[in-house]
């Protein structure tokens, strides 16, 4: 199982990795959060709509990664939603939770944001709903990292318990 284990990590370090930069090149971007509906270009609500639905993406790749090792079974129906719900669950005797649930409910609204992105001409993205879910990037983020991270640590500590 340590192959395993060490073949999961590696699969979420290097997504994590990705989405640290991904932050990095949002920094760019941030200075636009200041800015009025009416002053918004409809570019740059793009492009950082972009970025909240690239950074989303990444949390569900580690997230996919987790619930195939663990679970090996996503159903086709609102997989989306129900991956997330099962990272804030812990399955006793099976795997420690991913995230709190503080962190569930900030990626709740990434989620959200990232489906209406996906299905919605950027001319029809409401600023002020972008804007409320782009402030909470940075801290999410760190929240994500530290969480998962920490995940990883209980789980190769299983691991050489198991051994």
């Amino acid at each position: 199982m340590k192959y395993n284990i060490e073949l999961l990590s590696a699969d979420i370090l290097d997504e994590l990795s990705k989405l640290r930069r991904m932050i990095e090149e949002f920094a760019s971007l941030s200075k636009k959060l200041d800015l009025s509906p009416k002053d918004i270009t409809p570019y740059d609500k793009a492009a950082i709509g972009y970025y909240l639905h690239s950074f989303y993406n990444g949390c569900e790749n580690i997230f996919r990664n987790i619930a195939l090792f663990f679970e090996n079974e996503l159903q086709t129906n609102s997989w989306h939603r129900n991956i997330l719900k099962r990272m804030k669950l812990e399955i006793r005797g099976f795997r420690p939770r991913v995230i709190s649930d503080e962190l569930y409910l900030i990626l709740e609204d990434f989620r959200g944001f990232r489906h209406k992105f996906r299905h919605s001409y950027s001319y029809e993205l409401d600023w002020e709903k972008e804007r409320i879910v782009a402030l909470k990037l940075e801290n999410a983020h760190k929240m994500m990292q530290n969480e998962v991270l920490h995940f990883l640590e209980h789980l190769k500590r299983i691991d050489k318990e198991a051994m």
